[in-house]
Order: structure tokens, then sequence, then C-alpha cells
């Protein structure tokens, strides 16, 4: 059997023709079974690795445990319009994404953007302009003139020591796999901002977050560069050479489910895999067992973890499953139903330092103000899960009125969607925590006893957002190609 590839040796391209090319024709494998592969999980790696294995004559089924497709990818569909609570930005570098999206006839639009934040930070409230010289700024030195919403990643790129993104996880690079707060802390940055950074960090908590992992999503963010000016994490909804799908991303992935020669099948949760000398079965939650010569598995780890897998993996492959950590996010949606921003004179977003964090305000195709995002990460999100949509609503917005009055009988709810809640997800985004870029990073990509395959995001090297899914999908496609052609 040929080894597998491994994520350093897979080199990226425009589309999976090109990815594929020069893998050896595969093998005519048993008629009985089911399909050649069987892809689970439909989102962005699954769709990606599905696609690039028929294009090499493969019979290839894809099983998706929830009523729609997508996974990470989701636009909320309501009577008030279409609102991305998901991956949104397609970022001008997405080769495969971009490629999937052309031969599917997908139409993307410049990012509408939207409008600046101002801040209710140690009790008081605070224009933008007014931050650096305000009172209630407690930060000290230079931190002092940077605004809340951009402070982890200029602080974080300050110090990252990552200088080529091939090499992150060297013996060398190691020695930063600590706490994320420790290590910027040891290079004296403030107590208050790293307080202020945990509002607006896509992670459970600072000191459960590693350095060495924040330091490699930060590095490729900051890649490509235009002279000496760096992007900002926030950049991607200010136009440029990023792009939104046109009718919000799930329209992308259902663009490309079209493009398979079999229909994908929701609702068919995944409860066992069982790997044999000959062949994989998988049995759906209805009782139904499908059968193939190999499987992508696409799930995060966080619901793979309650599927049963025979032969069980061992070591640091099962550690990986049992203990991967995902951060939660919790999306509330409003429409403003008067201009609450004109009445206090300051932008219409907010940043606090409360249970509400942050509150994205949207434009519309028009430039204007359309569309709140009340967006709450990591333990923000896991307090107010503990709560149902209704009660969310109501305490985000009588939240939302004591920190800024103007809002008071201001917004329309419109939905409630939580990542964490999501039984097939549970969660928005895998954190390595301090430590597991030596004991779990190695692990993640690992196949299982020859014939099960793992791609999503989880598994991802130094690329980041829906082209690292998406290469993921196709390095697995790859190496099934070269375990079995």
């Amino acid at each position: 059997m040929a080894k597998t590839l491994s994520r350093r040796e897979f080199v990226s391209a425009t589309g999976s023709a090109a990815i594929l090319a020069g893998v050896a024709p595969r093998r005519s494998w048993a008629a009985a079974k089911s399909a050649d592969v069987i892809v689970i999980g439909a989102g962005v790696a699954g769709l990606s690795s599905a696609l690039a294995l028929e294009e090499q004559g493969l019979k290839v089924a894809v099983v998706e445990a929830d009523n729609r497709l997508g996974g990470r990818c989701f636009t909320m569909h309501t009577q008030n319009g279409r609102f991305d609570c998901g991956a949104t930005t397609i970022g001008p570098y997405y080769g495969l994404v971009r490629t999937n999206a052309f031969l599917a006839d997908v139409e993307f639009k410049a990012p509408p953007g939207r409008d600046g934040f101002s801040y209710h930070i140690n009790g008081g409230f605070v224009h933008p302009d007014a931050w650096e010289a305000s009172d209630y700024n407690k930060m000290i030195g230079d931190e002092r003139a940077i605004l809340p919403e951009r402070l982890e990643f200029p602080i974080v790129m300050k110090h990252n020591k990552i200088k080529q993104l091939e090499t992150w996880a060297s013996q060398d690079m190691l020695r930063f796999d600590i706490p994320l707060d420790a290590y910027l802390r040891e290079n004296g940055v403030s107590e208050e901002a790293l307080r202020l950074i945990s509002l607006t960090s896509n992670t459970m908590d600072l000191a459960e977050t590693s350095a060495l992992f924040q330091m490699r999503e930060f590095a490729r963010l900051a890649l490509p560069q235009t002279g000496s000016k760096t992007r900002e994490v926030y950049a991607a909804g200010k136009g440029g050479d990023y792009h939104y799908v046109k009718g919000g991303t799930s329209a992308m992935i259902e663009a490309w489910a079209k493009m398979l020669k079999t229909e994908v099948r929701t609702n068919a949760p995944v409860k066992a895999i069982r790997v044999e000398r000959d062949g994989v079965d998988v049995l759906l939650a209805s009782g139904e067992k499908l059968r193939s010569n190999s499987v992508v598995c696409t799930v995060p780890f966080s619901t793979l973890r309650n599927v049963d897998i025979s032969p069980a993996p061992t070591g640091k492959k099962r550690l990986a499953i049992e203990t991967a950590a995902y951060t939660l996010t919790t999306h509330v949606i409003f429409l403003p139903k008067k201009p609450y921003w004109e009445a206090d004179g300051h932008p219409a977003g907010l940043i606090a330092d409360g249970l509400i964090e942050r509150v994205m305000a949207n434009y519309d195709d028009d430039g204007k103000v359309s569309w709140l995002d009340v967006w709450l990460n990591g333990q923000a999100a896991a307090q107010i899960d503990r709560y149902t949509p209704e009660e969310t609503v109501k305490l985000t917005q009588r939240t939302l009125a004591q920190l800024r009055p103007s809002m008071q009988d201001a917004l329309e709810p419109v939905g409630v969607y939580s990542w964490g809640k999501n039984p097939f997800i549970k969660g928005n985004k895998y954190v390595m925590r301090p430590g597991e870029a030596a004991t779990m990073y190695p692990y993640l990509a690992e196949p299982h006893a020859g014939r099960l395959f793992f791609a999503g995001e989880h598994t991802r090297d130094s690329d980041a957002g829906l082209e690292a899914a998406a290469q993921t999908g196709v390095r697995e496609a790859k190496n099934v190609l070269r375990a079995f052609g």
C-alpha cells in the first residue's frame, strides 16, 4: 500500500484537476460496494473531496448528518433576508474555492462592509475618536492608540516568531507552544490589553490557546503583504480583493453539490464505522449500512468522538479525537428599526466588556446599516447558550439598551444561531491548546487502519478559512488514490 501524503508534502493548486494530475488511475473495485469512497460530511472539505474523487472516475457517496449542506457555512434564511452566520469571506488566494465556484457558476460580490465600532469599556461609553485619550482606556504606552477590535492582530504579529509558514511546527518553534496570554505577558503586553483582546479573539480563552497556533493563524492572514502594509483581521469587510457569495455562502455550497453525479444524503448521521481487511462499512443511525473501499471523514472531532470506530483508534490518534477543542460562537441577528447611531452620534457597531462583546453593524449594497450581528464568542457564547433562543433575544435586547440607551426599542429580532448547540458540529472552529502542536497536531490528519482518511479544517496545516478546508478535502482525495490507485 502506498504511503499517504502528509500535509507538508501536499502542494496546493488552483483546482482539483491540477491537484490530482499524475495520480495513477484506480484499479477496478468490487461492484458489490455502495460506492468506491464514502465521504462523511457535506461541508467545504467533504464536497471538495467528493468532486475531486468523481473527477477521477470514482463512485462517491456523500452522507451528511444535518438537514442541510455546508457544515460551518450557514446562511440564515428569513422573511427579512439572508444572513451569513458562518464562513463568509472568499479570500483573493482561495484557488480551490474560486475554481469550484467558477465551475458551479457561483456569483461573487464585493463585501458591502460594516460601520465602525463604539466602545462600552470599564463603565464608559466612548467614541473611537476619543479612545486614545479616554480615562476609560486603561492600557499603557503604545497600546492606547490601538482600537480594541484591532488589538490582537498587531500585538500577536509584533511578537510572531514564525518567519516561514512551512516551518511553524519545527522543533525549534515548539518552545512557543505555550499559553497565548502568558506569551504575550512575557513580551510586555499589559493585563488590560490582554483583557480587551479576549473580547474579540475567536478562541475560548487566551490561557487555553497555544501562542504558536495563533502565530500560525495570523502569519497566514498577514501574507501576502503589499509593501509594508499588513492586512487587518477586519479588513475583509472593506472590499479590495475579497468577496462574498451572492445569496449567502450556503448558495455556493448548494451549487457545488449540484455538480456531483449523485445527490448528497442529508439527515443521515453516522453511528459506526467498521474498517475491515477488504473494505469499510458505514452504519447510519437509520440502521442502513453502506460499504466502500475507503472513507474520507470530514466531521469535526467534537462529534466524531460519538461515532463507534472499529478497530478503535489508539494512542495519540485516539487522544486527538477525544480531546480536540472547539471554540463556541453564537449569533443573534437584529434589524435596526431606527437609526439609533444618529441619536447618540457614535458608530453603529459596539464592543463591550460584558456579556455582549461585539455588535457588527453590517451595510447593505447601498452602504447603509441594514442588519446587526451580535457576535458572542468563547466564554460569552457558553454563557448565553444556556438560554432558549427567545430568552437569548430578550437578554441581548435588554443588555444592549443598558449599554447604549439609544438602542432601546430600536431592534427587531430576526433569529439566533449557536454553533455550540448544533449537535453535528458543536463548535465554530478547532483551536489548538498549549502543548498540542507537539502532542496532537501530527495526528489530526493521520489515517486510520489504512482505509479511513481525515479531512476538515481541524486537519489543516498553515492555510486558513474556507480554502484550508477545501485543500484538506482534495489532499485526502489524493491520498485515497495514492493508496488504492
